[in-house]
């Protein structure tokens, strides 16, 4: 690879402008002036040292350049708490003298080795420019060049979530536990004491964590952050969760300096016993180490991320595409074999959008559902057994003991129905990553007809609200929570043989579904949704007409929020009567059952299902 000992220059990432902005041309940004090889790079106090890929990596050797790339960089500091998981992620552990390295990296979902050279962007006086970790050590600068070369350039890295830093770099299940009522739908309310008990576990585990501290949509008073001695938007290491007589405490490392809490249970806090400080600080205090109440924890920090990384469980990655449409060609389902009781998770990713700039990206909602199949012989889908929250983000997941039997898993995403994408060649991809504690046997497979319409019947049946509804109804949903205008019961009395279901919870948007029990009438649905904000229907419009046959179910409309970052609401308006005949006699077309037209897009998910 390597001729006549020459240094290695990565033509694919080249020291270039492009390696380091979307647009070169364009861009303000003058920090970064050279590109220099270890031996040129000026280090002040580290001198005599010679470079090294690791010296007993710690959190605290990382130094944040420039670059606001805090998610990447926290979630470094969070893995240096174990030496053995940054070390599989730089392939080559020494120093390599041609100035080559692979690092390996999950991005996506996908496992990928991406080779790097060691020239890094520095300034004019020879000083790194983005990240560095302190006595000469190379492991933080090169990770962060191959994360930047996977994602095109340097100022891709701009912004993020640590848990997308913990999964890019582990490649294990990763999950977000927000702490703040005000991240959740408003119809979810915080259960600390389930919270705690997820944090204990995970500590039993051997889980990685790492607190968010005064980041996400939290208001932040900086002055109050700095007088109780916290770094807000900044990752904390997770050390320890003890339970004590009743006392919920935590031990935080701050990876970011030396100062430390300076609230009740910090170092110098009167609250300690002489018997709680000899079994908790038997050697003293720590710097930047220091242990902290659950009820501060909660006031002061959004959200804990959990990397749940286990030594000895299996892996498997499959991909596929979510297709902006029903259509079987190239829907897909996954078929899974459990042979013997397992603990399973589920991870749904979707492409990255870092390639693009900020202004251009569009992620979809994402949620992948797991039911038992209806029979060992048939792919069909059966009953719910668990699912994700289906949320707009980069990726989604669940958890689930499974027992001895036929499962089949569902992925979906609604959010890019009716946007014009015509081309196969560019339907979304996705990754399903599935963690088993033992073997499991795998296939997938082209799904059965139908597929998303019972699995959304299924999914709303187990987990939507029930309405026994009269001849119309009103509900309105602020950002996911569902009221009924005027304020009255949401369970009416209404026809006998007729109910509908809203799914709302967890569901980034609305499902509405009606069942027609009666044995031979039809019942004709107008749901009028135009008051809605943010939000696109897998329809292609806001009011639709239905006339659903005797013995039916039908998905009358999925709703689904179509930008991540803003709120929705949904107006929603229910009107339905009794008929003897099919078609919409005077509410729709002459001969027209169903308005808009249930055409070959959607009638895998919105034909009218016989009730079995």
């Amino acid at each position: 690879m390597l001729k006549n000992k020459e240094p290695f220059v990565d033509d694919s990432f080249p020291p270039a402008p492009k390696s380091l902005y979307y647009n070169p041309a364009e861009t303000k940004d003058n920090h970064v002036v050279q590109w220099l090889r270890p031996h040129q790079i000026v280090m002040e106090g580290d001198s005599k040292l010679k470079w090294a890929i690791f010296r007993t990596p710690l959190p605290s050797d990382i130094s944040q350049g420039v670059l606001g790339n805090c998610w990447l960089l926290s979630a470094l500091a969070v893995l240096a708490e174990r030496e053995d998981l940054v070390k599989k992620v730089m392939v080559m552990k020494e120093f390599c003298h041609q100035g080559a390295y692979q690092v390996r990296l999950c991005k996506d979902g996908k496992w990928t080795t991406v080779l790097v050279d060691d020239l890094l962007p520095c300034d004019k006086r020879g000083h790194l420019v983005y990240s560095q970790a302190k006595r000469k050590q190379l492991w933080v600068p090169l990770i962060e060049k191959a994360v930047a070369k996977i994602h095109g350039c340097y100022e891709a890295l701009v912004s993020g979530r640590a848990i997308e830093g913990l999964a890019t770099l582990t490649g294990a299940p990763c999950e977000s536990v927000p702490l703040q009522p005000s991240s959740l739908p408003s119809e979810e309310e915080l259960d600390r004491d389930l919270i705690w008990a997820q944090l204990l576990s995970s500590r039993v585990a051997g889980f990685l964590m790492g607190a968010s501290c005064g980041g996400g949509n939290m208001k932040v008073d900086e002055d109050e952050y700095q007088r109780k001695g916290l770094r807000p938007r900044h990752a904390y290491s997770v050390l320890d969760v003890r339970d004590l007589l009743g006392i919920r405490l935590l031990r935080l490392r701050n990876p970011w300096g030396h100062y430390s809490w300076k609230g009740d249970w910090s170092d110098d806090s009167p609250i300690w016993t002489p018997q709680l400080r000899e079994m908790l600080m038997p050697h003293g205090a720590s710097d930047g180490v220091f242990w902290i109440s659950f009820e501060d924890v909660l006031k002061y920090f959004d959200c804990i991320d959990i990397c749940k990384v286990r030594n000895g469980w299996n892996e498997v990655r499959l991909r596929g595409t979510l297709p902006p449409l029903a259509s079987l060609d190239h829907l897909s389902c996954v078929l899974l074999t459990v042979l013997e009781p397992t603990e399973a998770e589920f991870t749904l990713f979707q492409e990255g959008q870092r390639n693009s700039e900020k202004s251009q990206r569009s992620q979809l909602d994402l949620c992948v559902v797991v039911f038992r199949a209806r029979s060992q012989a048939s792919p069909e889908v059966g009953r719910l057994v668990e699912h994700s929250k289906r949320q707009v983000r980069g990726f989604v997941g669940c958890h689930k003991m499974l027992e001895r039997d036929l499962y089949v898993l569902v992925c979906l995403a609604f959010n890019h129905w009716h946007t014009g994408m015509d081309n196969p060649a560019n339907y979304p991809e996705y990754v399903l990553a599935i963690h088993s504690s033992k073997r499991l046997l795998v296939e997938q497979i082209s799904p059965p007809a139908y597929v998303l319409a019972d699995a959304i019947i299924s999914l709303t049946l187990a987990k939507g609200q029930r309405h026994e509804v009269s001849l119309v109804c009103d509900f309105y949903l602020i950002d996911g929570h569902a009221q009924r205008k005027g304020g009255g019961p949401e369970v009416l009395k209404g026809r006998e043989g007729m109910t509908a279901y809203y799914l709302t919870k967890g569901w980034a948007g609305l499902v509405v579904m009606v069942e027609n029990r009666h044995e031979n009438k039809w019942i004709h649905v107008k749901c009028d949704c135009q008051e809605s904000y943010n939000v696109v229907s897998t329809r292609g419009e806001l009011r639709t007409v239905d006339s659903v046959p005797p013995l039916h179910r039908q998905v009358i409309i999925v709703l689904t929020q179509l930008e991540g970052s803003g709120g929705f609401s949904i107006a929603h308006r229910l009107t339905h009567r009794l008929a003897n005949s099919g078609g919409l006699h005077d509410w729709g077309p002459p001969s027209t059952s169903h308005c808009p037209p249930i055409d070959r897009q959607v009638e895998g998910l919105h034909s009218p299902r016989l009730i079995t």
